[in-house]
């Protein structure tokens, strides 16, 4: 029979599916449990998780506490979307079974799965306590610790797996390099990076390397490592900031610029890209550069408040007034940081009662900005109420006393009064 059923399987993986799976059937009709077992494996394999439950279930009624029928059946349910079901035949497997620990690691999977972070930590820990040296169960611990935001833990278990034989079709290395990143051990990172990276050239290994670099000032690492992520993948788009960051901390603005604008052909709705090349062209003095990167964003994203604030910003500093004041008053939300550049504007184009109108809405926001405040003070004082300009002046000067201009304003005020 076994003969006959390598045959069927040959079959099946040669492309002669409907013979094969014919044969098999054909099998499975006289097979004894062994090899109906082995069928089932088989299905399952094949995604044919149906026709592999339907046997199992069969099996187990001859073989009720058979761990590697109920391990199987676990996996097939699982497959189906029965994790009700999975979870019952998982949990009824002995603790002193061999199939033990297998069984919690997948009730482990289920139980992140559905959200149930508490649980799926209980049972990795009582499969550590059942076997505290197996390697699967420790390397299981730090990827569940990695998965919940807990890079810390994830530490402690990598290192210890680190050199383990049976996990060498892992890159531990680059697993704990991350870890150790994300947990701010930055130089320390950096040696696992290299060394996961003399093993496996991997996409995020290069980005992980390139951006830890970059956290510790090693910026021609940063970009030798993120320029070689570029030449295995261009379309890795997340790399494009973070190489033009790594590029300007050099001085090199212009392959910063040219970096950032290779980006954005590959990831055209990356806002990080349109901001960051605004920020740039804004340091080379080109603010016409930098207003068409923020419109070429606002074009798909029209309500993306850092860019229009930096357009707010960059229209004032042209001097654009009613612009400033176009943009702002075409918003339906009202924005707090924009509506100070909006009442800036009307102030600069001597429309006191409108600004102050502005200033009073924004008022409980800017409460501790002493700017803010001697600008609301400047609205008042040029409205003709004196008593509030004078009022606005000393808490602005109380927040900052450094204003020795203000202060001989605010002590002039005084001796009028």
């Amino acid at each position: 029979m076994m003969d006959e059923l390598s045959l069927a399987v040959t079959l099946v993986e040669t492309g002669q599916y409907e013979e094969g799976l014919r044969k098999i059937k054909e099998i499975l009709n006289n097979a004894d449990d062994d090899t109906a077992f082995q069928i089932a494996n088989l299905y399952e394999q094949w995604g044919m998780a149906d026709e592999a439950y339907n046997i199992l279930k069969r099996l187990h009624r001859v073989h009720p506490g058979h761990s590697d029928i109920l391990l199987a059946l676990g996996e097939a349910a699982l497959d189906l979307g029965k994790e009700d079901e999975a979870l019952e035949w998982l949990s009824s497997i002995h603790p002193l079974d061999e199939n033990y620990l297998s069984a919690e690691l997948l009730l482990a999977d289920i139980y992140q799965a559905q959200g149930l972070e508490e649980v799926a930590e209980n049972h990795l820990l009582k499969a550590h306590r059942a076997a505290p040296e197996e390697p699967v169960i420790l390397f299981a611990l730090a990827e569940f610790y990695m998965s919940t935001g807990q890079p810390g833990k994830a530490e402690k278990y990598y290192k210890e797996v680190l050199h383990a034989e049976r996990l060498a079709h892992e890159n531990v290395a680059l697993k704990l390099a991350e870890a150790l990143s994300l947990n701010g051990k930055f130089e320390e990172a950096l040696l696992y990076y290299r060394k996961g990276l003399e093993k496996e050239k991997t996409l995020d290994g290069l980005f992980g390397y390139g951006v830890t670099a970059l956290r510790v000032g090693k910026n021609q690492t940063a970009i030798r490592a993120l320029e070689e992520l570029k030449e295995l993948d261009p379309n890795y788009s997340t790399l494009y900031p973070v190489l033009a960051e790594a590029y300007r901390n050099e001085g090199a603005m212009k392959e910063a610029m040219a970096t950032l604008e290779e980006g954005m052909k590959v990831d055209e709705h990356n806002e990080r890209l349109f901001l960051e090349a605004a920020d740039l062209a804004v340091k080379n003095g080109e603010l016409d550069r930098a207003e068409s990167y923020l419109q070429r964003l606002l074009e798909w994203e029209p309500e993306h408040l850092e860019a229009l604030r930096k357009l707010a910003a960059l229209k004032k500093e042209k001097g654009q007034n009613d612009e400033v004041i176009r943009l702002v008053t075409e918003q339906e939300e009202e924005d707090p940081d924009l509506l100070w550049f909006l009442a800036e504007a009307y102030m600069e184009e001597d429309r006191v009662d409108a600004a102050l109108e502005v200033y009073g809405k924004i008022a409980d926001y800017f409460a501790d900005d002493p700017q803010f405040l001697a600008g609301y003070g400047e609205a008042a004082w040029q409205s003709g109420d004196r008593e509030k300009a004078l009022g606005l002046f000393r808490a602005a000067l109380k927040i900052d006393p450094t204003n020795e201009e203000l202060r001989g304003f605010v002590e002039r005020l005084e001796e009028d009064f």
